[in-house]
């Protein structure tokens, strides 16, 4: 996995320890805005760009002294990434870093595929031209994100236009199975975008299924959302180790 540097990491440096811990540094967090949220999302991107090994022991008082929360904080943050298969919590022994491998990357991207296809189908089967246009909005979103060379803005604007196709299409379930996946792909999303030759790609490539639902072509709208997404799961499970025995 690529080591990534600290504009990717959130401005700071995050790699090794200095305390005697054995935990790589992070920053303090600030009261009072949503801590647990703050702290999983620390610890999110953490296991997912390798700060945190597999099998690591998380203990909840070294976590806390670490990020400047209470125990109780950190122990909120901790169900948030057991939902999300990224620790598991042993009775009696306490919480580890499972980590995600190759297998679960690609299980999450063609869970995509599938619900992000049937979206493209539905919205192109509509017609509706002002959903179309709220679609649109996002890739200037994107477009103007790549003009300042935003990483993360980028980011948070192709995951906009994602979750928007979902949301537009009128199947409520479906829009909440992909905001379930969100947090994974918040981090995962910084490998998807290694691929394209420049920045405008990305809102090149995005205009394209824009194009195909607005056609109406229902059956084609599927077929180029599945095959973006597709595309996107072979490279970003490249970069994630295979699971232990695979």
């Amino acid at each position: 996995m690529p080591e990534l540097d600290s504009r990717e990491r959130g401005g700071s440096d995050r790699v090794g320890s200095t305390d005697g811990s054995g935990l790589p540094d992070m920053p303090q967090l600030a009261a009072p805005r949503k801590l647990a949220e703050d702290a999983s999302s620390i610890l999110r991107e953490q296991i997912l760009s390798g700060g945190l090994k597999r099998g690591t022991h998380l203990v909840e008082a070294k976590l806390a002294g670490k990020l400047g929360v209470s125990r109780g904080t950190v122990r909120e943050a901790f169900k948030s990434l057991v939902a999300e298969g990224l620790i598991e919590e042993e009775p009696r022994r306490g919480a580890f870093v499972v980590t995600l491998s190759r297998a679960d990357v690609r299980e999450i991207y063609d869970v995509r595929a599938a619900i992000e296809g049937l979206a493209a189908q539905l919205l192109a089967a509509q017609r509706d031209a002002s959903a179309l246009a709220r679609l649109a909005a996002t890739i200037d979103e994107i477009r103007a994100a790549t003009r300042t060379g935003d990483l993360r803005a980028i980011r948070s604007a192709d995951l906009h236009f994602h979750e928007r196709l979902c949301a537009l299409s009128g199947n409520r379930r479906l829009h909440q199975v992909f905001l379930r996946h969100v947090p994974a792909l918040q981090t995962l999303l910084v490998f998807d975008e290694l691929p394209y030759a420049s920045l405008d790609a990305i809102a090149d490539q995005h205009q394209a299924l824009l194009d195909a639902i607005g056609s109406g072509d229902a059956e084609l709208a599927g077929r180029r959302v599945r095959k973006h997404v597709e595309d996107a799961r072979d490279h970003v499970a490249a970069y994630f180790e295979e699971p232990p025995g695979a």
